[in-house]
């Protein structure tokens, strides 16, 4: 690479460093918190409710107990479905939400069921047309009931709510739903499923306790410091299996999310009998697809938070997009046959994602190969071919089988390579644990 896109990158991590830091961080909010008191507004918290996406079910069934635990003011903004540039495989992002919120929905005490992956625009208009409707009181007590009646094809119900309400032309819906949508836009997502509070935004219950930490240190909350929504977990009981666990990870050396899912599994796998089969895919960007900016800043701030809380190194960041991947793929089959996948991709992504290394230089990649042990002069007659690209292109069909699209995802087996449960995303690693613990119930 030319020397001009050498000092891009650096200007660009010298750019995220600062972004990303503490500091900035803790500027940003000071700020906002004096804009508001100045202003006298309340802690205004925004909800962007979509209502054909399974995550804002589970989401609308915490905000009573948000509203009773916190001196906020709820804003509920009904959204429409997100842009093309933020979901580049709608489909399988739909059946992919069902299923993975039917899973983690018991976990939470939540309710979340239906036997259809689709839903007629009809239908999805008339829920639109009820919730739009209603003030914040009544948008907080109806939601889930709305829900409950959409994704269990109850039509009756819903006609019965729509009779109800104040009537909606078709054009007046549409716009109502454009303006929340650009609404979206400017509190800095793209999503349904969305908290989002001065300045920052906390997608589906996974994120629900960053925006209670927040509110709790803000002294919003009116009596204990309990979180109004934690996940029940197995994890206190001794798990001791008789046989081990083989996980194909999907990993991008590009994807933040891989990077602090390798660090998650490294970690767990010293604890329980876990065999990884990495499976390194090309970035969905190599790939044709695109990331629009609200999305790339929220990923980038969203794992800096997750990071920090689970005390992994981040945001010293030079992009591998490009050429750094493709010389980090082209070490791998010599890697691969030397049986050092996990220490190669553990120090290659901590290079790029914590260290502010840039990956395609040689300099970088004999650093990493010396660490492992191996020999420079073998590695380097690898790199910058091509005969990784056939097992890469390979690695993505197999992702698509499982019916994921993006890193990282998880295809779950057991001994007999029997597959247990396929998950997307680093969220989801507590339930490859979960389902260990299940295993041992169907052992005794």
């Amino acid at each position: 690479m030319i020397i001009i896109d050498w000092l891009k990158l650096e200007s660009r991590r010298l750019f995220l460093k600062k972004y990303l830091s503490k500091s900035t961080l803790l500027k940003k909010r000071n700020k906002k918190e004096d804009l508001r008191i100045k202003h006298e507004r309340p802690h205004e918290v925004f909800y962007l409710h979509q209502v054909d996406d399974p995550y804002s079910h589970l989401c609308c069934q915490v905000l009573d107990q948000l509203n009773a635990a916190y001196n906020i003011k709820i804003t509920p903004l009904v959204v429409g479905e997100p842009p093309e540039s933020a979901t580049p495989e709608v489909e399988l992002l739909k059946k992919h939400s069902i299923d993975d919120a039917s899973m983690i929905a018991p976990f939470y005490g939540l309710d979340f069921s239906t036997n259809k992956n689709k839903m007629s625009i009809e239908m999805i208009e008339k829920a639109q047309t009820i919730l739009l409707s209603m003030n914040s009181d009544q948008f907080i007590s109806m939601a889930k009931i709305v829900g409950e009646a959409l994704w269990g094809n109850d039509i009756k119900a819903l006609d019965e709510m729509v009779r109800s309400t104040t009537s909606m032309t078709k054009e007046k819906l549409v716009k109502k739903i454009e303006n929340n949508n650009k609404k979206r836009k400017e509190l800095g997502h793209y999503l349904g499923a969305v908290f989002a509070y001065e300045g920052e935004c906390y997608w589906s219950i996974d994120r629900l306790p960053f925006l209670e930490k927040r509110l709790q240190d803000l002294n919003a909350n009116k009596d204990n410091k309990i979180l109004v929504l934690e996940r029940n977990s197995s994890n206190n009981k001794t798990l001791v299996l008789s046989q081990t666990i083989e996980i194909d990870f999907f990993i991008s050396a590009r994807s933040p999310y891989s990077y602090l899912a390798l660090k998650q599994l490294i970690q767990l796998k010293k604890r329980l009998p876990i065999k990884i089969n990495y499976r390194p895919i090309l970035p969905m960007v190599m790939r044709g697809m695109k990331i629009n900016l609200e999305k790339g800043l929220y990923i980038l701030s969203d794992c800096k938070r997750i990071a920090n809380q689970k005390e992994i190194s981040f945001g010293n960041i030079v992009d591998p997009l490009g050429k750094a991947v493709e010389r980090c793929y082209s070490i791998f089959p010599y890697i691969k046959r030397l049986d050092k996948e996990e220490e190669f991709f553990d120090l290659f992504l901590t290079d790029v994602w914590a260290k502010g290394r840039h990956g395609y230089l040689d300099k970088t990649l004999k650093n990493i190969i010396l660490k492992l042990g191996l020999s420079w002069d073998d590695a380097k007659k690898e790199v910058d071919t091509n005969y990784w690209r056939k097992e890469i292109e390979n690695n993505r069909k197999r992702m698509y089988e499982i019916g994921k699209w993006g890193p990282p995802s998880f295809s779950v087996k057991n001994e007999n390579g029997q597959v247990l449960i396929n998950l997307w995303g680093q969220d989801r690693i507590w339930l490859i644990e979960e389902m260990m613990y299940l295993m041992k119930d169907k052992d005794k």
